[in-house]
C-alpha cells in the first residue's frame, strides 16, 4: 500500500496541535512516532486517520463507491476492486502486492480519501 507523505513544513501537520502523533519517516524507510512539534523543517511525515473519526460507509456513498470481488473455482476471493460509478476503476487488489486480506477494505478506502487530501 502507498502512503501519501508530506514534508513539513507543509501539509496537515499546520493543523494540528504540538501533542498529536504523527508518523515521521526514517532514513531506512521504516515510521516511528512522534509529536508534531518535534517536527523539524524538511522532516517527510504522514497522518494517520483515527478509524473511529472516520465513517467511511458515509465516504462510500459521498463518492458513489461500490465493492466487486473476484472468485476463483473453489470459491476464494482472489481479487477485489473499487469503483466509481459502477466503471471507473479507483483501487485493485492485484496491483501493489497487497492481495486481499483482512482490513484491505477500510485500508484503501483511507489510501484513497488521504489522496483526496480530505
Amino acid at each position: 500500500m502507498l502512503i501519501k507523505t508530506s514534508t513539513y513544513p507543509l501539509g496537515p501537520a499546520n493543523k494540528l496541535s504540538d501533542d498529536t502523533t504523527v508518523q515521521r519517516l526514517l532514513s531506512n524507510g521504516r515510521f516511528i512516532d512522534a509529536y508534531r512539534g518535534e517536527l523539524i523543517e524538511g522532516d517527510e511525515y504522514y497522518v494517520p486517520y483515527k478509524k473511529g473519526s472516520v465513517n467511511l460507509i458515509q465516504y462510500m456513498e459521498d463518492n458513489r463507491l461500490s465493492v466487486y470481488y473476484e472468485y476463483d473455482v473453489d470459491n476464494i476471493v482472489i481479487r477485489a476492486r473499487i469503483l466509481q460509478d459502477g466503471a471507473y476503476e479507483l483501487f485493485d487488489t492485484s496491483q501493489g502486492g497487497a492481495g486481499v486480506h483482512k482490513g484491505w477494505l477500510t485500508e484503501a478506502l483511507l489510501y484513497l480519501r488521504d489522496q483526496e487530501g480530505k
